[in-house]
């Protein structure tokens, strides 16, 4: 398209970055295999809780709080596959807060610090191998994710 003499040229669209494809899929698979984790740590603590009447508090908060994680988890990772930095900006946030999270936050009372990692990372029980995939998974997600916002497409 030509400009007619004496007019300023058509300023040009900003170019929108979008996330690198092939991390983009990696942190995306690694997210849905941390949404599974949580989703069968909600099953195992369903399971160890008995009827839905004898649930205790640390139940209910390990049921509520993966169910919701898992569904924050899921929701920007679509958004990833359609190459959108946002998405994988916050997969990074939400894999390393939930990293951080398990491993610190929700410690019984009277329990020591050893014991807790013990149980998040040792693989124990049938809700501590849900746990420690969760936390390795979430961790794995948050570093695909940062590569998939940083590193550049190849240019064809």
């Amino acid at each position: 398209m030509s400009v007619p003499q004496g007019f300023p040229p058509p300023i040009p669209a900003p170019v929108r970055r979008r996330a690198n494809l092939p991390a983009g899929v990696v942190a995306a698979v690694l997210a849905a295999c941390t949404a599974i984790a949580l989703m069968w740590f909600v099953f195992a603590n369903v399971v160890i809780g008995g009827s839905f009447g004898e649930w205790s508090s640390m139940v209910w908060l390990n049921v509520v709080a993966s169910l919701i994680g898992a569904f924050l988890l899921v929701v920007p990772a679509g958004f990833l596959l359609a190459r959108h930095v946002w998405a994988a900006w916050t997969l990074f946030g939400l894999g390393l807060l939930y990293a951080v999270v398990a491993v610190v936050v929700p410690m019984p009372p009277g329990t020591s610090f050893g014991a807790h990692l013990d149980f998040v990372l040792g693989f124990h029980k049938s809700n501590g191998v849900p746990a420690g995939l969760a936390v390795i998974f979430a961790f794995l997600t948050a570093i695909a994710a940062v590569v998939s916002a940083t590193a550049r497409s190849p240019r064809r």
